[in-house]
């Protein structure tokens, strides 16, 4: 017990001597007391200050480009609430389309800055008179539109948390940045080797990332990321003038677990070699049938056509298509599938984890959540945005620096509890084409992202963008690679034609931006076969080639 008492007596000592949270929490005290006394008085307020320290640097064919200096700034964000809980100037704006007001300026990186009350109180009277008048519009708005078609009040009040890190520098890690120049360089000399290389680069990014946030009701917290990232990235240009990029990330939370230097050396040569035979490669023509995406392309999927559908702030909005809103507790994917979101997992099979963290933007504690159990879908992402019968957040309200928080995605892990080795989902594809009378499908292999749209104004379509496709055949003739394939459908035809995942797992630590900015996610998911997918061709350049070869 004593031990305990020791541990929480350091914990709140350390947290008083942090004078960023500490006038943080004293400026929005102060001017909430001035605020709610106004004819239009606040109720909430909530102050974010992120610190970012970022070192990074590339080299190109043998050449270094960038600094060794780390980069320093810090980010002011002011959120203030006007009205109550049930209807504030958060509230849709009918026909107005999506806003996210920033609220975000640039202060100084100093703990200590004589200037933070200063730039806290200029600018929560800016975003209080932004407040006001937005609140007037929501008022005048209810008079001429037909009501929302959720009725749920506009904020969740939730319990006030109390969270504090230690803070950390960049400069406290290894990084010997001019062995790590030698070696970008090295590195990127080996594209040089290779003539259909037209672009080629390696980059390296380390990044300490310390936010500081507190709020009227009483939550205060101080968290630190860390990233170090080595992106490898190459391009070459089809006779036809169509691009065709190869793309290989790797992340760690630590300098000393990002790869060696021969395993990157083995990772470009195979690149570079993959890249010169896609130029050769066949266009494949449209097609619709069976395919098989990869580990490493499932991920993507799921992410983008998935799990922007599940996060609960834009189904508010009666301009959303609201794709899953009304099928809790129906059947959404197979039966053996399930998908778990959990920032509070740190790392998968031993490797690191982008999308983690213990306290969201909104000052609530992370949360597993189980969004699809056995195929039915359980419940949402949720953020301070409320739902008819989804009252409270479960940790996901999250942003970039620079924009107000909504509901978004941290680690997704999608399983399966009857998964299938890789021959045998490449036996069932060809099973499904020899049903359906198709010489072949597609496994897809790598992908470079993709896009959909969820909105009502216009088709809930995606598009996947494949880098490296085969053709498997269904007579066991050897696969074939090809190119310049699109994956194009609509959701919910696809996710009903899921039919196996593989046992393989794949590790997306990556970027989503979306309507809160560009956040780190990861996802997390085995080989999947599809019953029916669309594919179309891809749009290609018309531009000639150059006609110099590259010096």
């Amino acid at each position: 017990m004593f031990l305990i008492f020791m541990l929480l007596g350091s914990i709140l000592s350390l947290q008083a001597e942090d004078i960023v949270l500490k006038t943080l929490k004293n400026e929005a005290s102060r001017n909430l007391e001035i605020l709610k006394k106004q004819t239009i008085p606040v109720y909430f307020i909530a102050y974010r200050v992120t610190d970012l320290e970022t070192l990074s640097f590339s080299a190109s064919f043998g050449s270094f480009s960038g600094k060794k200096t780390p980069w320093h700034s810090r980010y002011l964000q002011v959120q203030t609430r006007v009205g109550d809980y049930e209807s504030d100037n958060s509230h849709e704006i009918k026909n107005a389309g999506f806003t996210n007001e920033s609220g975000t300026e640039t202060i100084s990186y100093e703990d200590g800055a004589a200037s933070l009350p200063d730039d806290l109180w200029r600018k929560t009277d800016a975003i209080y008179k932004d407040a006001v008048q937005k609140y007037e519009q929501i008022k005048a708005n209810n008079y001429v539109s037909t009501q929302s078609e959720d009725k749920s009040p506009d904020f969740t009040l939730e319990k006030a948390e109390n969270y504090y890190e230690k803070p950390i520098h960049l400069k406290g890690y290894k990084l010997h940045t001019n062995q790590l120049e030698e070696t970008l360089i090295r590195l990127s000399k080996l594209m040089d080797a290779n003539k259909d290389i037209n672009k080629g680069s390696v980059a390296f990014t380390g990044e300490v990332q310390r936010r500081w946030f507190t709020n009227t009701e009483g939550t205060s917290f101080a968290e630190n990321s860390i990233s170090f990232r080595i992106q490898i990235s190459m391009t070459a240009i089809a006779e036809d003038g169509m691009e065709l990029p190869l793309f290989k990330s790797y992340f760690a939370t630590t300098p000393e677990d990002l790869p060696s230097e021969s395993e990157m050396k083995q990772q470009i040569v195979q690149m570079s070699q993959l890249l010169s035979e896609l130029r050769n490669a066949p266009i494949a023509d449209p097609y619709s049938g069976p395919c098989i995406l990869s580990a490493e392309a499932a991920g993507v999927f799921f992410h983008e056509f998935f799990g922007h559908r599940i996060e609960g702030a834009r189904m508010k909005q009666d301009g959303d298509a609201q794709t899953f809103k009304n099928k809790i507790g129906e059947m959404v994917l197979s039966k053996n599938i399930s998908v778990i979101f959990d920032p509070t997992l740190r790392k998968f099979q031993g490797e690191d984890l982008s999308g983690s963290y213990v306290m969201d933007d909104e000052g609530v504690r992370g949360q597993r959540v189980e969004v699809v159990k056995d195929g039915i879908l359980r419940t949402f992402l949720m953020s301070r945005t409320p739902l008819e019968g989804f009252p409270k957040s479960n940790g996901h309200g999250r942003a970039a620096f620079y924009l107000n928080p909504v509901t978004r995605q941290s680690n997704m892990l999608v399983t399966s509890n009857q998964p299938l080795s890789n021959d045998s989902m490449t036996y069932r594809l060809k099973q499904e084409l020899i049903k359906g009378g198709k010489e072949y499908g597609y496994l897809f292999q790598s992908v470079s992202g993709g896009f959909t749209n969820t909105s009502r104004i216009s088709p809930n379509a995606f598009n996947v963008s494949p880098l490296v496709v085969y053709r498997i055949y269904s007579d066991n003739r050897p696969a074939q690679l090809v190119r310049g394939v699109n994956m194009i459908g609509t959701p919910l035809s696809v996710f009903s034609q899921i039919l196996e995942c593989g046992k393989d797992y794949h590790i997306f630590n990556g970027y989503c931006g979306a309507e809160s900015g560009s956040i780190p996610v990861s996802c997390i998911a085995p080989t999947i076969l599809v019953r029916q997918v669309e594919t179309q061709k891809k749009m290609k350049s018309g531009v000639i080639p150059p006609i110099l070869e590259r010096p």
